[in-house]
């Protein structure tokens, strides 16, 4: 029988997991074990389900075995690709699961911000009542949307946002001029969208290029009103640029579901006094429905290579 590894996960439970892949295998979840004994757990797994806890080459290189790692989520920067295909390992992911959860997400945040309502509950809450303290707010309608990167969860966020009355623009260099036009979304340069946009939304992978996308110099390109929202990597933001910018007034807010590190202390990330910020602990992705879609999804991609068929949703370098 198949021995099936699950490193870290955080569902309520692994009923879909067991429901799936009990007919073929051995579930056994790795909880707090340390790397030194994940080292040793991956060495005679099958197949690995992995959520949030990175694995090193050094583990990659101990697996014997293993057919398969399934990514519990639609980025993969927790698996050295390399490492990974050069063992004839396959790997997956589900990038078709929360992308509705992640753009409701996104257009909280941005509506949060742009409405006030961040700044006008903290009023409230200390006891005053001063509309005037909130001004400036802008009608949505007219106003423009910066859409970095341009894959599903941006496309949905898009259509949201349109249907408010935004322009929408978008960098994704993977994307063909051909799907922004059947979007009706405009394609830009990079710089271009981060000076022209009253929101940029962030979309993009986390890779040793796009790492601190958004950096002071960036950030120095924007409009002194505009907002910054992210749901997708924290590591595409340098938070220190950020907050330096949201207390100098360079920016205008930001809305953060994701940070660099998770989560966050009074050292890594001191977030309790800037300004016109709103960070969530990284729930964007959460519903009862899509909890289960994932689960569900990345169990089937270790059944269907188990059993010598091919994934749904297998990554490439």
């Amino acid at each position: 029988m198949n021995s099936i590894l699950i490193t870290d996960h955080v569902f309520p439970n692994l009923q879909p997991e067991e429901t799936i892949l009990g007919d073929i295998g051995k579930i056994v979840f790795a909880g707090a074990a340390s790397d030194e004994e994940l080292r040793k757990l991956v060495r005679d797994a099958d197949a690995i389900l992995n959520c949030y806890r990175p694995l090193s080459v050094d583990m990659i290189n101990a697996m014997e075995k293993c057919k398969i790692i399934a990514r519990y989520g639609i980025g993969v920067d927790t698996i050295p690709l390399a490492a990974a295909h050069a063992r004839g390992i396959v790997v997956t992911n589900v990038p078709d699961y929360c992308i509705e959860e992640v753009a409701d997400h996104a257009l909280a945040l941005m509506l949060a911000l742009t409405r006030g309502i961040l700044r006008g509950v903290d009023q409230t809450r200390t006891g005053q009542w001063d509309i005037t303290a909130l001004r400036p707010l802008h009608r949505q309608r007219g106003r423009t949307v910066g859409l970095i990167g341009f894959g599903r969860i941006a496309k949905a966020f898009g259509e949201r946002v349109k249907s408010l009355g935004y322009n929408v623009v978008a960098h994704d260099p993977y994307v063909s001029e051909e799907v922004f036009a059947k979007a009706g979304v405009q394609s830009m340069r990079l710089e271009t969208v981060f000076e022209c946009a009253d929101v940029v939304s962030l979309h993009a992978p986390l890779t040793a290029t796009s790492r601190h996308l958004v950096n002071s110099a960036r950030l120095a390109t924007m409009k002194s009103d505009a907002i910054i929202i992210n749901t997708s990597r924290g590591g595409l933001i340098d938070f220190e640029a950020l907050a330096g910018a949201l207390k100098t007034g360079v920016l205008g807010a930001a809305g953060l579901d994701v940070l660099e590190i998770e989560p966050p202390t009074s050292q890594s990330t001191p977030i309790a006094d800037v300004p016109n910020l709103i960070v969530t602990p990284h729930l964007g992705f959460y519903s009862e429905q899509a909890m289960v879609e994932l689960q569900t999804k990345a169990a089937l991609q270790v059944k269907l290579v188990l059993q010598g068929a091919q994934p749904d949703y297998s990554v490439r370098m």
